[in-house]
């Protein structure tokens, strides 16, 4: 209860010598007191018109809030209130303030679940339509891939899971962009492209297709006790298979 009332009382002050800042800068003192005058005009004016009295009173609060966020003392009080919340006054020390900052630089353990994946019957995965989506930039649990993209890049990386000793599968059917899958060393692959038109990047290899389909695999496939197979479609694009 104790903490509650300080932070209220740091937030007026806070609020007090934003009032005195923008009494002293003509500028926002205008901006304010036109927000005010329409508030409280809506109120007064519109009293039995919802829609229009709502209107107003959200435009004089924009006019209102603008001014004071505009100003230093609002912010020092915000400020001011967001420690008293965050620490005790026990606890309260720079070593403490250190520390929350330093927990981003804590290495996090992610354990991944390597038994082989039981699928969940209704589950949905939403991807975006535009834009590039990255599947693997933190570890992950693995389940087989099955994605669509109208345009834009697709990174898939392999390296950040772990993946069962069995045919592991990727699909992906895109309209426009470039595919690159990071597979980690000794991953047997097959790769089955059917592309309108781009390339192939696989094994060092480059192959162009125009509304063609090309199958490739790599060396070692049949001997690989962990394997994925990887079905692309693309309109226009390029799909990368990188051993990394």
């Amino acid at each position: 209860m104790k903490k509650i009332k300080l932070v209220l009382i740091i937030l007026l002050i806070g609020v007090i010598v934003s009032a005195l800042e923008i009494t002293s800068r003509i500028g926002l003192f205008i901006f304010f007191s036109i927000g005010v005058v329409i508030t409280l005009s809506s109120f007064v004016i519109f009293k039995h018109i919802k829609f229009l009295r709502n209107s107003g009173m959200c435009f004089g609060a924009l006019f209102i809030l603008l001014p004071l966020l505009s100003t230093s003392g609002i912010w020092l009080g915000m400020i001011g209130a967001l420690l008293i919340v965050l620490f005790d006054k026990n606890d309260f020390s720079i070593s403490s303030i250190s520390g929350l900052f330093s927990k981003r630089q804590k290495q996090e353990y992610i354990f991944v679940d390597s038994r082989e994946d039981t699928p969940e019957p209704g589950s949905i995965h939403r991807y975006d339509w535009l834009g590039s989506q990255v599947i693997g930039d933190e570890p992950y649990e693995w389940n087989d891939i099955n994605a669509g993209q109208f345009a834009g890049d697709t990174i898939i990386d392999l390296g950040n899971t772990i993946l069962p000793a069995k045919e592991n599968v990727i699909v992906i059917r895109k309209g426009f962009g470039r595919v690159r899958i990071l597979v980690p060393y000794g991953v047997g692959v097959m790769i089955h492209h059917h592309g309108f038109g781009g390339q192939v990047e696989f094994e060092n290899q480059t192959y162009t297709l125009s509304n063609e389909s090309i199958q490739l695999y790599s060396a070692g496939y049949n001997r690989s006790t962990k394997r994925v197979k990887i079905y692309t479609t693309i309109v226009a694009g390029k799909v990368e298979v990188i051993e990394a």
